[in-house]
């Protein structure tokens, strides 16, 4: 029996690559390019930049293009936070770093996950019927988008409370 033979007739495959922290560089780059796409369809939103393909592309609103594009620049914007901030794996920031970093990751959190509420709340509401397919029909999706975008917004009100009490302790402890 060879030393990768699990005896069961199967070979145990050596693990792929260990798990690695993004570096710094890595983190800048990444953050760079995720803030550049999301500032790209913020501007097509805006009406700064022409829509791709033309207006007959163009199947919602652009306010609703510019909450596309913010949790793209958000994120990526909170990727280099987290890189100049030297976070740990979990994202979380070091006792060192200054209040405004934490406090800028929480508004980058709660802005995302509102984006995400506006852009689901408007398909539900609002989004074109022609473009909904597949089982169920308009009537189904509509449903299946308003009840995803009650929960986003309920996440988003738990994570403005949660992240507003955590800053207000952080804060506190800072002051004693």
């Amino acid at each position: 029996m060879s030393s990768s033979d699990t005896g069961s007739g199967q070979t145990a495959r050596p693990e792929a690559t260990a798990r690695k922290t993004a570096t710094p560089k890595e983190m800048v780059a990444i953050g760079t390019l995720c803030a550049a796409v999301g500032l790209y369809f913020m501007l097509v939103g805006a009406g700064l930049l022409p829509i791709p393909g033309g207006p007959k592309n163009l199947h919602a609103p652009l306010w609703i293009v510019f909450f596309c594009g913010m949790p793209f620049f958000l994120g990526g914007f909170a990727v280099l936070l987290q890189g100049f901030g030297k976070a740990n794996e979990q994202g979380e920031l070091p006792a060192t770093a200054p209040h405004w970093m934490r406090v800028g990751q929480y508004l980058i959190g709660v802005a995302i996950f509102a984006s995400f509420a506006i852009v689901g709340s408007w398909i539900a509401l609002a989004g074109e019927a022609g473009q909904f397919s597949g089982f169920g029909g308009v009537t189904i999706a509509r449903v299946a988008f308003g009840i995803g975008a009650i929960i986003v917004w309920l996440c988003t009100i738990g994570f403005a409370v949660s992240g507003a009490r955590k800053l207000r302790a952080a804060r506190q402890g800072q002051a004693s």
